[in-house]
């Protein structure tokens, strides 16, 4: 009698345990989907602040908070969008084909719910800050429409548009915080910019091999990986350059910093032609850049701050 009890106990908690465990599969599905740890790439938009010396005035700090969630939600929504144009041919690439679309795991509905979920409360919130802010915003999501709709496409025109993101990403901060970008640090970021596009590309050429053109048009031409080697290295000439030109002319203490800079660049550098240049990968897997990502960001902060 007991073990029929017990029996019968256990038949009814199973559908129970088993819609919750469906839930919270759905839940971690809709995070996973939103790419959470790509926000890094958001704190671009302290950067004015940060070498500006207002980064730990109390009006930024105030504002900080709500002005890295607007872009956030807005990057997410983006990142959702091209998921969906892109789930076909994301299960070519190694780790692209684990994304939940791409997967099976969450359908084209849910996920185009969830990109306007994301993208409405970001656009309210960013104009609520500053309408500058919000139409960088603004220009941030034609940038990335346009990118995933047709212009990833289009060799050069793709990196462009990438570093473009991250350039983007800068002149919001300083509208956020009210911060004067100045046209060094401008050209810096930009330089820098295209070398983390360059990069992302080349790791891609390198990883999937014969299967990169598949995966995207863009890489279709079979001079793709020495083009994108010779815009790399350019770009990585450049971004020195102007970087060092920056800490001459704005503040000469920093010229301390160039070997940092330069020791990270070459890392960079070396670790895209191994097919890992994926930018949001490398600063937070690989020990070296983040020692030295957290070195130089040491030495500015005690420079400007101190």
């Amino acid at each position: 009698m007991w073990e029929s009890i017990h029996y019968r106990s256990d038949k009814t908690q199973h559908p129970g345990i088993s819609s919750l465990g469906h839930i919270g599969s759905d839940v971690a599905e809709n995070i996973r989907i939103l790419r959470i740890r790509h926000w890094i790439k958001n704190f671009l938009l302290f950067a004015a602040p940060f070498f500006g010396g207002s980064l730990f005035l109390n009006e930024t700090l105030l504002m900080a908070v709500p002005v890295f969630l607007a872009f956030s939600f807005c990057a997410s929504s983006a990142y959702i969008f091209n998921d969906i144009r892109d789930y076909q041919k994301d299960r070519l690439h190694p780790d692209k084909r684990k994304r939940p679309i791409a997967s099976n795991r969450i359908s084209m509905t849910q996920a185009s719910l969830l990109s306007v979920a994301m993208i409405v409360p970001s656009l309210i919130l960013s104009y609520s800050i500053a309408p500058a802010f919000f139409y960088l915003i603004i220009a941030y999501i034609i940038i990335q429409v346009a990118y995933s709709l047709h212009l990833k496409n289009v060799a050069v025109v793709d990196i462009f548009c990438i570093a473009m993101g991250f350039v983007i990403r800068v002149l919001a901060g300083g509208a956020a915080f009210r911060v004067e970008v100045s046209h060094w640090l401008l050209l810096s970021m930009f330089m820098i910019s295209l070398v983390l596009a360059s990069g992302k590309r080349l790791s891609e050429v390198c990883l999937l091999h014969e299967n990169a053109s598949k995966h995207r048009k863009s890489l279709e031409n079979p001079a793709s990986a020495s083009s994108l080697n010779e815009i790399l290295l350019i770009s990585s000439a450049s971004s020195l350059i102007a970087y060092a030109l920056y800490t001459v002319e704005m503040y000469q203490n920093l010229i301390y910093t160039i070997p940092i800079a330069t020791f990270g660049l070459f890392r960079y550098i070396a670790l895209s032609k191994q097919g890992m240049g994926d930018p949001t990968k490398a600063l937070t897997h690989d020990p070296w850049l983040i020692m030295t990502m957290g070195m130089w960001l040491s030495v500015v902060g005690w420079i400007r701050y101190l």
